[in-house]
């Protein structure tokens, strides 16, 4: 038998339902909400109360229908306008890739930490093409635009509390980075000495720029007289398109190198005036770039990742990517002694905690080193 409404709470075939008043902030007027599914009238009771009082706080959250592949479509539109165009495409692929097919079906206000952590210790195992397992930093970052999109669903009144916050991190094993010796960076860049851009490789080899640092570098940015080099931007590609921006973090830095780049840059930049003058009116450069092909066309990033792969296939070494060129160059550094905080300003790495972390297995852990020379500083023997 259904009863009568009574206290805003009404009994609807076998479950109970409340009505609870909530303020449109169009018009500031109330509008009646029903919420139902309880079963029994205690059940509806309580959460009635519940409502109420948050409606009288102001943090009423009414039940919501809204898929989590609904909120990050909206959420990566409105947010994307606060990020550098690289790092919003990197995080609409990542939302693609691996939220989306895991969890877009699932309404938002039905997260919880308990599930995602299940979500996030699978896509771990086995989230990857073809069921292959992820790396630790992938899922990491996965976790970390989702929390960012839940923390703004909060905000935005869809969510009480931020279902991320509490969830588990699957448990990683620290990846090991390929890297070369100072001999084996040696033999690479003497069998590319005839390369078009081995001034690219060796500007690589002996700064530790990322990519991108290096396919934005300008003449400009470069003072031969004092070895100094200013990284001032970076460039990305985004499909065919290039764009430039700030370095990773905003990060700007001046970096020393070497006598021996030096000259390189020098003859380097005597051949790129050649080229301009031989191509006249046609020759296409108008930023002044360090690194363009014969015409002055802009190097793209994932060009220097192809042809450092071809590069590599008479040197007989270990393959590597281009950004295990910057860990070889960090490598070197820190195996000789140079100090953690110097290899981070190299780097652009805003805290040295951060180089540490990424390096610690390549720092010489020499306890005796230490006792020397604290018996030599102290008393002298």
């Amino acid at each position: 038998m259904t009863e009568k409404m009574r206290d805003g709470i009404i009994q609807r075939g076998k479950t109970w339902s409340y009505v609870v008043r909530e303020k449109d902030p169009a018009t500031g007027k109330t509008k009646p909400r029903w919420v139902g599914g309880f079963p029994t009238r205690t059940a509806a009771k309580r959460a009635r109360d519940e409502a109420r009082n948050a409606v009288n706080r102001g943090t009423y959250v009414a039940p919501q229908t809204l898929t989590v592949a609904d909120w990050l479509s909206t959420w990566i539109s409105a947010h994307e306008v606060e990020l550098k165009p690289s790092t919003a495409d990197t995080y609409r692929k990542n939302i693609d890739r691996y939220l989306i097919p895991t969890i877009g079906h699932e309404r938002v206000q039905a997260l919880s930490p308990s599930h995602l952590s299940i979500v996030f210790r699978k896509m771990a195992e086995s989230g990857g093409q073809g069921g292959k397992p992820l790396s630790g930093r992938t899922v990491d970052f996965a976790r970390a635009v989702l929390r960012r999109a839940m923390q703004d669903a909060i905000l935005e009144r869809i969510i009480e509390v931020n279902p991320v916050v509490g969830t588990k991190r699957p448990r990683q094993v620290k990846p090991k980075h390929t890297t070369w010796t100072g001999s084996q960076l040696q033999t690479f860049l003497d069998q590319v000495q005839d390369d078009r851009l081995f001034p690219l490789w060796a500007l690589a080899s002996a700064t530790g720029m990322r990519r991108g640092e290096l396919c934005g570098l300008q003449w400009d940015d470069v003072d031969l007289e004092a070895a100094v080099v200013s990284i001032e931007r970076s460039t990305t590609q985004i499909g065919n398109d290039r764009v430039t921006s700030t370095p990773k973090n905003h990060e700007r830095r001046r970096v020393q190198i070497d006598a021996r780049t030096v000259a390189t840059l020098r003859t380097w930049r005597k051949a790129q005036a050649e080229e301009r003058l031989q191509w006249g009116a046609a020759y296409e450069d108008t930023e002044g770039l360090m690194f363009t092909r014969e015409n002055g066309t802009p190097i793209l990033p994932n060009y220097v990742t192809k042809l450092f792969g071809k590069r590599q296939t008479s040197a007989g070494l270990a393959r590597l990517t281009v950004h295990e060129l910057r860990h070889t160059h960090a490598t070197i550094l820190l195996r000789a002694g140079v100090p953690v905080h110097i290899v981070a300003k190299r780097l652009g790495h805003k805290d040295p905690s951060v180089t540490l972390n990424v390096y610690a297995d390549v720092i010489p852990e020499d306890d005796g080193y230490a006792v020397d020379t604290f018996t030599q500083a102290v008393w002298g023997a």
